[in-house]
C-alpha cells in the first residue's frame, strides 16, 4: 500500500514537470526559429548541438558547422517560418518535435512546405537540437 502510494505520488510529479518541459522545448523552438530569420547566428549556435545532423528535404545532411557555415554565407537566407500542427512529445531528456511548416526564402519566389520531425536532448540543463528532417510537401 504505502508503495503505491509512493509510485503514485511520484507519477503526479513527473506529469507536473512534463507541462513545464513542454513548454520549454517549444520556447526554445521559438528562440531558434527567430534566430533563423534574424540571421542571430549566436542565438542559433547556442541552440545547435556540436553533434547535429540536418537533414534538408532536398536530400543534403548538414552537420552543425556546415549549416552554420551556409547560413553565414548568405546562401541561405530564411525570411518567414510559420509552425503548424507542432508536438512535442518528452522522452525523459530527450524530446522529439513533429509539425509542418511554411517556408519563405529571401529572393525565392514561392514558399514551401514541410513536414518535420526534430529532436533536443537536455545538456548541461539546455535543451540543445540534435537533428532534424524534413521532407517538403506538394
Amino acid at each position: 500500500m504505502a508503495t503505491a502510494m509512493l509510485l503514485a505520488l511520484l507519477g503526479n510529479g513527473l506529469r507536473a514537470q512534463a507541462p513545464a518541459a513542454e513548454q520549454a522545448v517549444r520556447q526554445v523552438e521559438d528562440r531558434r526559429i527567430k534566430a533563423m530569420i534574424d540571421d542571430d547566428f549566436a542565438a542559433l549556435e547556442a541552440v545547435l548541438a556540436d553533434d547535429l545532423t540536418y537533414g534538408h528535404s532536398n536530400g543534403v545532411v548538414d552537420t552543425k558547422a556546415s549549416y552554420m557555415a551556409t547560413l553565414r554565407s548568405g546562401k541561405t537566407k530564411y525570411q518567414a517560418i510559420d509552425r503548424a500542427l507542432s508536438v512535442v512529445r518528452l522522452y525523459g531528456d530527450t524530446a522529439i518535435v513533429t509539425g509542418t511548416a511554411t517556408v519563405s526564402l529571401r529572393g525565392q519566389a514561392a514558399p514551401f512546405t514541410l513536414r518535420y520531425t526534430l529532436a533536443y536532448v537536455m545538456r548541461d540543463g539546455q535543451w540543445r537540437m540534435v537533428a532534424w528532417q524534413s521532407t517538403r510537401l506538394p
